[in-house]
């Protein structure tokens, strides 16, 4: 099977890890890739925004399967295009009113409300006017959102008045402002494998989103998750599942072609599971855990959930606890580090870890810094401390000038 994934980041660099494993594959490109990505298949230059490039570049590889690893590209509509220009290549990544839950978070609030989907009360402001005259006398604290895609920095927890019109006026620039109820509770995130008619959940994952320690500073596109989580029980597992199936058939509701993964963000609350966001295709960090959990090849799933014939043969999970901890540059979420020297990624991966490439580059034959998340450190084990430890273990022979990562991920999995 020809194989090309649509990214460049860690997320696309562990979908290439595993996919190359599979006995079906006969060629695996991706584009653009990374430093990573290129010891495992052949990177190609495309503008993976533009559709008709994208078709293009299928065609001209005769290829069988794209999977589109972030929610840019759906966005775009560049599964809509594949499917209607070159229908032999199967696409995995929902249509681009599929990833619509996504790219809007005013919409998914809707289509929670439309189809009964347990979620916290808002208010959508299209003005920053209305907006701000509701946050001078809403409850506090209060969760302020942008509607667009922002990298996974479009969300701000406001404790005071101050905060709560600062972020709305930050977050103007993305269209349509959401403002939430504050839920308190634990957070965790079920990832759901479909071909719009099947489904298959995966296991539940804890993310770290914050950029500090404790749970401290600004929000970014995640810090480093693990898995399994142990407050997980049956009664989350049915209340879940029972969400999948509403949100499976709201879309074929409103004609939606969704084949690919729907990343579900949940709040466990004492009044019950909330339904905080969707995603429209594997999280990142979660995709790495989830990947080096699987047991078994990831491609057969991929290729027949594109082709709308998911099998219903269970995917067989590792008992093993999984984790991932990101190193990222100093200014992260800021401003990417660029060309600072990285050393110690074959001294790292010896102590037995895997090394997802995300920001990195190669000048001159010497590997370098080229973004905010610079590479994602996964371990497993038999318990979460042999796991953290593993990938903590791997992240001492890391360096790079600013490098920063959080120190305690897993800390809430004891609890």
């Amino acid at each position: 099977m020809r194989v090309m994934i649509l990214g460049n980041g860690a997320r696309e660099h562990a979908l290439a890890h595993k996919i190359a494993a599979s006995p079906k594959l006969t060629a695996l490109y991706t584009s653009p890739g990374n430093t990573g990505t290129a010891l495992l298949g052949e990177n190609i230059t495309c503008n993976i925004l533009d559709p008709a490039a994208v078709v293009e570049l299928s065609l001209r590889l005769n290829l069988d399967l794209v999977v589109v690893g972030g929610e840019a590209p759906l966005e775009a509509g560049v599964a809509d295009a594949i499917r209607q220009d070159n229908p032999p290549c199967a696409v995995f990544g929902p249509s681009r009113r599929g990833a619509r839950l996504e790219w809007s978070k005013a919409y998914a609030k809707h289509f929670m409300d439309k189809y009964g989907l347990p979620t916290a009360d808002y208010r959508c402001f299209t003005e920053a006017g209305p907006a701000q005259a509701y946050l001078s006398e809403c409850s506090l604290p209060v969760v302020v959102k942008a509607d667009g895609l922002a990298a996974g920095k479009g969300v701000a927890i406001a404790h005071t008045r101050e905060q709560a019109k600062e972020a709305a006026a930050l977050l103007a620039h993305h269209g349509t402002i959401i403002v939430e109820e504050f839920l308190l509770g634990r957070e965790a995130s079920v990832l759901v494998l479909t071909d719009g008619q099947n489904s298959h959940m995966m296991p539940p994952l804890e993310d770290h989103k914050q950029l500090c320690d404790g749970d401290e500073g600004p929000n970014t596109g995640g810090m480093g998750a693990y898995s399994p989580v142990a407050y997980w029980n049956d009664d989350l597992q049915a209340a879940t599942a029972a969400i999948v199936a509403s949100t499976l058939t709201g879309l074929r509701a409103e004609g939606v072609d969704y084949r690919g993964v729907i990343y579900l963000g949940l709040m466990l609350t004492n009044n019950g599971i909330k339904l905080l966001e969707f995603n429209s295709r594997f999280g990142d960090p979660e995709c790495q855990v989830l990947l080096t959990k699987l047991d078994g090849d990831i491609l057969p799933y991929l290729y027949d959930a594109a082709r709308g014939e998911l099998s219903d043969a269970p995917m067989q999970w590792s008992r093993d606890y999984v984790s991932v901890v990101v190193a990222c540059g100093g200014e992260y979420p800021g401003a990417p580090s660029v060309d600072a020297p990285i050393t110690g990624l074959a001294a790292a991966e010896a102590t037995g870890c895997l090394v997802f490439h995300a920001g990195t580059a190669l000048r001159e034959g010497e590997l370098v810094t080229n973004g905010g998340r610079i590479l994602s450190v996964v371990g497993r084990g038999a318990s979460l401390g042999g796991a953290l430890k593993q990938a903590y273990a791997g992240l001492t022979h890391i360096h790079f000038n600013g490098m920063h990562y959080r120190r305690d991920i897993g800390r809430r999995g004891e609890r």
